[in-house]
């Protein structure tokens, strides 16, 4: 028989096979088909994120020009304010001529390096060093910072801070604030995708100015929930998408409008990045869908022109085997070339075996019937011997010559007992230990009559299979010992009746006999002088026959003879 598959439970089929070949064959065509599609859909979201980045730029565009305008008129006022500073109320009248010429200025003026306001379109003389603003001023040298709540206006203001210098040394610095307004988007950017809000920050995260829809009430839930604005903003643009504080997936979009002091923060729905209908899922559904479609198509035709033809020739194979049937072949004409000629020599074969099987089945049966035959006779001869050694006892009056024939016929029956066990046995050539045995105690119990002597006989044999050539010279062993047992069996002191033991049992391969009886007070009182010596060398021959070995052990009260021998298979004697 072959061995079993290397495959697991249906696995290992020859249309599960060749599927799976098929399917590896085709899997990387599939896998580029995704990848392509994978690059389509990146592509299209960095086209779409770029356009909200550029969105983003365009709608702070004129916040821009707004603020780098504030800067620029305060470099002015820095450049101005060396040559009016030492002279208060000239500088306080340039500084409210300056906030009116410039417009929305709510405050234009000089603080010193100790924090005070020298001169200014309002609040000279105000202390702002220990502010907060003044001093994360001071910290962090930003020109631009945001108040909700303004110094010197007492509203929310947008501030920008330039040194003065005198002499390569800063002096102090010029302040110019104007009102935080709502952004205003360009016109031209009304009808493209708005974000839900957007705002302008400065380098240190003030918001400067903000804007959101309508849809959304707060602003600030929808910043993001994981990380830090102003830990994103650097010199290039930025887009990501990230969970906000409401839980909702949203995009951001961040975008230097001054490097390294003001950006721009826009924040937009998931779904502004529209990609065509191009998503993850289609990129793998379609080759997947493709892929599958071909593996189906595959598996139909292997199916339909080899597999099933394969499982009807298997069908009839089997059938064969267990019942030597011969199916007939259903359609045929189906067949392809290839299997047709593997089915006709299948039918050839069949019925060659067939043939074979029926004229060795009537050897063997001529055969069975002949060695019952010569078995039987053989055992007739032994039993008609036997009954010559019956007329011959009957005629003499000599009691050792009475003896010996006894014995002798014991040898003879135990001859014949094989030979009746192996024209019954259903293997001709093998005996059953166990039978062959319990008929030899049956046929020597009789003989000896041991229920009316008093013996208590105890017999525990195991069924072993044994060839002719071994159970032979076993029987007769196992004859002359249980001959030996009954002859010199007795009635040991302390005991109320004799007995005699036999055992064979086997283990591994090793068959062990054990025979053993009693001594004591004789029970059959003739056996003293009755010994030849015949019997010994009997079972010396015997043992050497099964190359085995014999073990005899004698004590006042036991006499046992114990052999070990191993089985094997028949040999021919040449």
């Amino acid at each position: 028989m072959l061995p079993g598959g290397r495959g697991i439970d249906g696995l290992d089929r020859l249309d599960i096979r060749l599927v799976a070949l098929l399917g590896l064959a085709l899997l990387p065509i599939g896998v580029i088909a995704m990848v392509q599609t994978y690059r389509v859909i990146d592509n299209a979201n960095t086209v779409a994120r770029s356009a909200l980045i550029g969105a983003t730029i365009n709608a702070v565009n004129e916040e821009r020009e707004a603020l780098v305008q504030l800067r620029g008129a305060a470099e002015i006022a820095a450049d101005l304010l060396p040559s009016i500073v030492d002279d208060v109320d000239d500088c306080s009248l340039r500084m409210d001529d300056f906030a009116e010429r410039f417009a929305n200025i709510s405050f234009a003026g000089y603080i010193n390096a100790g924090g005070i306001v020298t001169c200014g379109s309002s609040g000279v003389g105000t202390d702002i060093s220990q502010l907060p603003i003044w001093q994360r001023f001071l910290e962090e040298r930003t020109t631009f910072f945001a108040s909700v709540n303004g110094v010197i206006s007492r509203r929310p203001v947008v501030s920008v801070i330039q040194p003065v210098s005198v002499g390569g040394e800063t002096v102090g610095y010029v302040a110019l604030s104007v009102p935080q307004q709502p952004l205003r988007l360009q016109p031209e950017e009304r009808n493209a995708i708005q974000p839900l809000g957007t705002m302008t920050l400065s380098r240190s995260g003030d918001v400067l100015s903000l804007l959101k829809s309508d849809a959304i009430s707060d602003l600030e839930t929808f910043l993001p929930n994981d990380r830090a604005i102003v830990d994103l903003l650097g010199d290039e643009p930025l887009d990501f998408q990230a969970t906000s504080h409401s839980g909702e997936q949203v995009i951001y979009t961040i975008a230097p409008m001054i490097p390294n002091e003001i950006y721009a923060l826009s924040i937009w729905r998931a779904s502004a990045v529209r990609t065509g209908g191009l998503t993850a899922a289609s990129a793998i559904l379609f080759p997947l869908l493709m892929w599958l479609v071909s593996i189906g198509v595959a598996y139909f035709a292997v199916h339909r022109l080899v597999v099933r033809h394969i499982r009807r020739l298997r069908l009839r194979i089997r059938a064969f085997t267990t019942t030597r049937r011969i199916l007939p072949y259903p359609d045929p004409g189906s067949l392809p070339s290839e299997l047709r000629e593997v089915v006709e020599s299948f039918e050839q074969l069949t019925e060659r075996i067939v043939r074979d099987e029926a004229d060795l089945e009537n050897s063997l049966h001529e055969k069975d019937v002949l060695l019952k035959e010569v078995h039987h006779r053989v055992k007739n001869n032994l039993q008609l011997i036997s009954s010559m050694m019956n007329m011959q006892m009957r005629k003499t009056n000599s009691s050792e010559i009475k003896a010996l024939l006894r014995r002798l016929q014991d040898r003879v029956l135990g001859l014949a007992t094989i030979h009746r066990n192996l024209y019954r046995a259903d293997v001709l050539s093998r005996v059953d230990s166990a039978q062959l045995i319990s008929d030899l105690v049956d046929q020597i119990a009789d003989m000896s009559d041991l229920a009316n002597q008093g013996v208590d006989f105890a017999i525990d044999v195991d069924h072993v299979a044994l060839y002719p050539d071994q159970a032979v010279p076993l029987s007769l062993l196992v004859t002359e010992a249980l001959t030996n047992a009954l002859k010199y069996v007795g009635t040991p002191e302390g005991s109320d009746s004799p007995w005699i033991e036999l055992k064979l049992t086997e283990t591994d391969g090793v068959v062990d006999v054990r025979c053993a009886n009693s001594l004591g007070r004789p029970v059959n009182e003739e056996a003293d002088g009755m010994s030849s010596g015949l019997g010994s060398q009997l079972m010396t021959a015997f043992v050497m026959q099964l190359d085995g070995e014999i073990e005899i052990h004698r004590s006042d009260d036991l006499y046992a003879v114990t052999l070990s021998f191993r089985t094997s298979n028949f040999t021919d004697e040449l």
